[in-house]
């Protein structure tokens, strides 16, 4: 099924109507997504992006070619840019001052399957802006979830989608952030395709364990050599990964103590024999 055939009974004038996808690899989207920024980056735009344009339909894209639905909005007037008009902490890209600042209303349009609908943006990522008329597949619309609820550290269980989920919703899953970055401890990541396990450790010098993920939620890796090869060779191989928790500290535990903690675990896992540790 395609996306125009999904809206169609919507109202919207297609020749008038913008698709814009929004790449989270891309740094300055990741950054003002994480601060929800996003609607404010969208709006600055080149002078005519918008012109003869009444409706943008706005996706993130997650992995691969994918574009989570996240929006529609009307299109108004422009104004010359002025960083001072936008929210303290906005990330600027290159060129913006040479652009201008529209006013996009929000509009009730199917919100619903807000993060729940799913294309494909196709061929061409670095192409974030197509004409309304141009056909997108639909990939599925997600069940409705429910509130990703921390529960206990022994609980923890997350696959790389969710841990990014949290990491730049952090306004939405505050107790997430307050209760990892209380805690140092030692983690573990498992590669769900291969079975292979990284032990790792985060200490409160890091900003305990929320510090440390929100490294791996940004980077993929997190610096680590073997975790880096396998984003290297298939920057979505990040996807395969599940992060757990093995063992949790006061934050103000000694950080060669936390150390020596971690590489009793790659000991017990022979994570570095036969794991994705490198040493």
């Amino acid at each position: 099924m395609k996306l125009q055939q999904l809206f169609a009974e919507q109202g919207l004038d297609w020749k008038r109507t913008k698709l814009l996808r929004h790449n989270l690899t891309n740094e300055v989207v990741a950054k003002n997504f994480e601060k929800g920024f996003i609607e404010d980056y969208q709006s600055v735009q080149s002078p005519t992006r918008f012109q003869n344009c009444d409706t943008i339909l706005s996706f993130l894209g997650t992995e691969g070619t994918n574009g989570v639905y996240i929006g529609s909005f009307h299109v108004g007037k422009s104004v010359p840019f002025d960083k001072s008009i936008l929210p303290e902490g906005f990330v600027t890209d290159s060129g913006m001052e040479k652009g201008v600042i529209y006013s996009l209303t929000p509009m009730a349009v199917l919100p619903e399957l807000k993060n729940r609908l799913v294309i494909d943006w196709g061929r061409g990522t670095n192409n974030w802006c197509h004409n309304g008329t141009t056909e997108k597949e639909i990939l599925e619309i997600r069940p409705p979830k429910s509130e990703i609820r921390f529960t206990s550290y022994e609980d923890v269980l997350l696959s790389f989608e969710t841990l990014r989920t949290i990491v730049f919703n952090q306004s939405a899953y505050k107790e997430w952030k307050n209760r990892l970055s209380a805690v140092a401890g030692v983690y573990l990541i498992t590669d769900k395709k291969t079975g292979k396990l990284y032990v790792g450790s985060a200490s409160g010098e890091q900003g305990g364990i929320w510090g440390r993920w929100t490294q791996y939620a940004h980077t993929k890796h997190g610096g680590n050599k073997r975790l880096a090869e396998l984003i290297e060779a298939d920057p979505d191989y990040c996807f395969n990964f599940q992060y757990s928790i093995l063992e949790v500290y006061p934050i103000k535990k000694d950080r060669q103590e936390v150390l020596n903690c971690e590489k009793l675990y790659k000991r017990k896992f022979l994570s570095i024999e036969y794991g994705l540790n490198d040493n």
